[in-house]
């Protein structure tokens, strides 16, 4: 077991290459002292497998660590059967059984292979609840009854969705015996997505702010986990028009997020782009480019220059320059954000027309406003250009 340890170290600090030779030479190990075996393989050369799918999965490499995960699936479910013949029962092959089978349906989620994932949760709640008592298998089903109603919601089947997460809210208080349990939370930001989706939007603050309320006394005001439900209390509040509401939570979600990934970390760009466009919607221009320049920047050193999602950030700056009525700012902006498409996308792509028309039109605007600011002493004020171009959104 030592390789594998040192192999899951590796993959845990991100080294995934030398992760996956210390799992491929443990699988080697083990097939070796396994050879003598009659019975056919063991658990450890599935649990060596099962670690290089999650290498696999973690590179994206997905339909590979299907392959390896259905692997280790076969040898688990031989080692039950074995045990079931000789007329007991591994606990151990069962539940690694129902693991995998969890981890499978979320790389089919991933895949969008909806109909696959959702047999292969299915089937690891069947096993589960067939072969262990609620106490022991409650977590676990709860977390896949969860993933069940996030394919529903998928899906746009918000009555089974909802189905299917008051279940796991259910069982997740009998498992927990409380309401105070981070599990029991999560539960309850889904619910409130289902309720802010079919427009109960006072029901769906209710259960954000439950849940927030859940994550801060179970893990603490200064744990991450909740910043994603602040950040959907935040959007509600934007949803109201409620700008101060809502950027006080943007702020407070942002402060968890920076503290616990760091403060040029991809993982603060939303938040940060929820904060600079409510600064635009309260004219506070300069303070919008400010943090969209950060945006820019922080995306920038993740993926370089010559990336579709820097010329989207060039685009939000370019927006606001637009809203204030800066239209050569502004321009230069489109424009750099046009070329990124023309590099990345090319010419004959949607976005990259949408780019080029709005270039063109913010090019003829100038024109026109450098005609009237010619043939009359009164200019156009700085305000007056408080609507995007045609192109805004898709740009």
């Amino acid at each position: 077991g030592t390789m594998k340890n040192i192999g899951m170290v590796l993959a845990e600090q991100g080294r995934l290459d030398e992760a996956m030779e210390k799992f491929q030479e443990a699988r080697r190990i083990y097939r070796a002292l396994n050879d003598g075996r009659r019975d056919g393989p063991c658990c450890d050369v599935a649990s060596a497998l099962s670690c290089m799918g999650n290498v696999q999965n973690r590179r994206g490499e997905l339909e590979d660590a299907l392959r390896l995960y259905g692997e280790a699936l076969s040898i688990y479910r031989s080692v039950s059967q074995r045990a079931r013949e000789m007329g007991g029962r591994s606990r151990l092959a069962l539940q690694e059984v129902a693991s995998t089978l969890k981890i499978m349906g979320m790389v089919h989620t991933k895949r969008g292979e909806l109909d696959r994932a959702m047999a292969c949760f299915q089937d690891a709640i069947d096993i589960l609840r067939q072969n262990f008592n609620e106490k022991g298998s409650g977590p676990v089903v709860t977390s896949i009854l969860s993933r069940i109603g996030g394919i529903f919601s998928k899906m746009g089947k918000l009555e089974e969705a909802m189905s299917h997460y008051h279940e796991a809210y259910d069982l997740a208080t009998r498992t927990f015996g409380t309401t105070d349990h981070p599990e029991v939370a999560q539960v309850l930001h889904y619910i409130g997505g289902i309720h802010q989706r079919e427009g109960n939007l006072e029901e769906a603050m209710r259960c954000y702010k439950n849940s927030a309320k859940i994550y801060q006394t179970t893990l603490g005001r200064n744990d991450p986990t909740v910043a994603t439900t602040l950040v959907c209390i935040g959007s509600l509040h934007y949803i109201e028009k409620n700008l101060d509401g809502a950027m006080s939570y943007y702020k407070e979600a942002l402060r968890l997020n920076r503290s616990a990934y760091g403060t040029r970390h991809p993982d603060v760009i939303p938040t940060m782009k929820s904060i600079a466009l409510i600064h635009a919607k309260k004219e506070n221009f300069d303070s919008a480019i400010e943090v969209f320049t950060e945006v820019l920047n922080i995306k920038t050193a993740d993926v370089g220059r010559v990336h579709p999602e820097v010329a989207s950030a060039h685009k939000r700056i370019g927006n606001v320059h637009y809203q204030r009525g800066d239209l050569t700012s502004a321009d230069a902006e489109y424009r750099e954000a046009l070329s990124i498409y023309q590099q990345c996308l090319g010419n004959d792509h949607q976005t990259t027309k949408s780019a080029t028309a709005v270039v063109d039109k913010v090019a003829k605007e100038a024109a026109e406003r450098q005609q009237q600011q010619q043939s009359s002493s009164s200019s156009s004020s700085t305000s007056f250009f408080k609507r995007a171009p045609k192109g805004y959104d898709s740009l």
